[in-house]
């Protein structure tokens, strides 16, 4: 008697549940599969693994360690003044430019039109993707008029690497009414081979290649900074390293 007392209250147990499943809300029912999906766990090689959010979390000697999700690349940045603080950091014209992983780019470019004036600005990369380089033909003169005679000048952080500057290279043999003259704050890696080849190629494609001085510096904080009318204090080196990049472009240009 027992146990059929015992068999009928499994079998009335039984019928509830599978009427609480039949009358749960249908969206209901998908939060808790999704609920288990994201909370299941894997068994692999003696490692744990749990979904959470997205990102995959694996748990070995009892430590959790959350894999990072793989982001998107970093766009182009365009605008008409910088920061302050970037501009200081990322312009500095030292030597060695540890963390300096970005490529500032300030533009005038004069059409001849004086209606239109010029057309002034900056790019900002991530080094991550399309170059600053190549975004101001794409991004900023994407309607090429074979008619008009452009003047463009550049004011960079750091002098083009090898594919940028043979893209410009390729830019300014194939538009002979775009004459391009680059300031620069640094030479990128310039005791490269590779890097002083693409220079000599891009300045005997027409280019003009110069190291900022001291004035220039000043002159970007002025048209290009969101400066808060405050004068730029040049740090103390500022000269010396000039100086010393200059020589460098005159060897490799020589």
């Amino acid at each position: 008697m027992a146990d059929r007392n015992r068999v009928l209250a499994k079998t009335k147990d039984r019928n509830e549940k599978d009427a609480a499943g039949k009358t749960m809300d249908p969206k209901e029912l998908k939060k808790e599969e999704k609920s288990k999906d994201e909370g299941k766990m894997e068994v692999n090689n003696g490692e744990e693994a749990q979904v959470i959010n997205g990102a995959r979390a694996t748990s070995q000697n009892g430590e959790m360690q959350v894999e990072p999700m793989e982001l998107p690349p970093f766009e182009i940045i365009t605008g008409n003044r910088i920061d302050p603080f970037a501009f200081k950091f990322q312009f500095k014209n030292v030597e060695y430019s540890s963390g300096r992983n970005k490529t500032f780019l300030c533009y005038l470019v004069d059409t001849g039109n004086m209606a239109d004036g010029l057309l002034r600005g900056y790019l900002e990369d991530e080094h991550a993707g399309l170059h600053a380089e190549e975004a101001f033909f794409t991004k900023i003169l994407p309607d090429y008029d074979p008619a008009c005679k452009y003047t463009v000048t550049w004011y960079m952080s750091s002098s083009p690497c090898v594919a940028c500057a043979a893209k410009i290279t390729e830019v300014l043999l194939s538009r002979s009414n775009l004459k391009l003259c680059i300031f620069t704050s640094r030479l990128f890696e310039w005791e490269e081979v590779a890097i002083q080849a693409s220079l000599k190629a891009l300045h005997a494609a027409g280019c003009k290649l110069r190291v900022m001085k001291p004035l220039d510096f000043s002159y970007v904080w002025d048209t290009f900074v969101d400066n808060e009318e405050q004068p730029l204090n040049l740090w103390e080196d500022c000269k010396d390293n000039y100086e010393y990049y200059h020589e460098r472009l005159s060897d490799i240009l020589q």
